[in-house]
């Protein structure tokens, strides 16, 4: 689990990395290739899926506090390259399934934190725009 964690922090910072040298499409399909192994779905079918089943299947899958944290940053970093190639509807998707996380995560998680607080605001003004 701890190897897992480490690649998926990895895995974001690679992603994140890639936008930055504006290699959006290579940052998209290593989140593609990284949904599919943490929860056995691409990205079509997460872009797909409703916020209600998606916040059901997450949920479901009992994964720790750190986990979603994980999968929220990695969600969160796939909107910020939609984002980078001007889908707009598929940022704002993904955008919504991060705040999603970010709002389980705080649920879950019974320790405040001022740096998902700040995420939380930041989501749900992209949202709002």
């Amino acid at each position: 689990m701890i190897k897992f964690l480490e690649k998926l922090g990895r895995v974001v910072a690679v992603m994140l990395g890639l936008r930055e040298k504006e290699q959006v499409e290579d940052a998209i399909r290593l989140a593609d290739e990284t949904f599919k192994e943490v929860l056995t779905y691409d990205l079509n079918a997460i872009k797909n899926m409703s916020l209600h089943d998606f916040d059901v299947f997450v949920r479901k899958l009992g994964y720790t506090s750190t986990y979603i944290e994980a999968l929220a940053k990695l969600t969160d970093e796939t909107a910020l390259c939609y984002a980078e190639t001007g889908d707009k509807p598929t940022m704002r998707i993904f955008s919504e399934k991060a705040l999603l996380l970010y709002c389980f995560l705080n649920e879950k998680d019974k320790t405040f934190s001022f740096e998902r607080e700040m995420i939380i605001a930041e989501l749900k003004q992209q949202l709002s725009d």
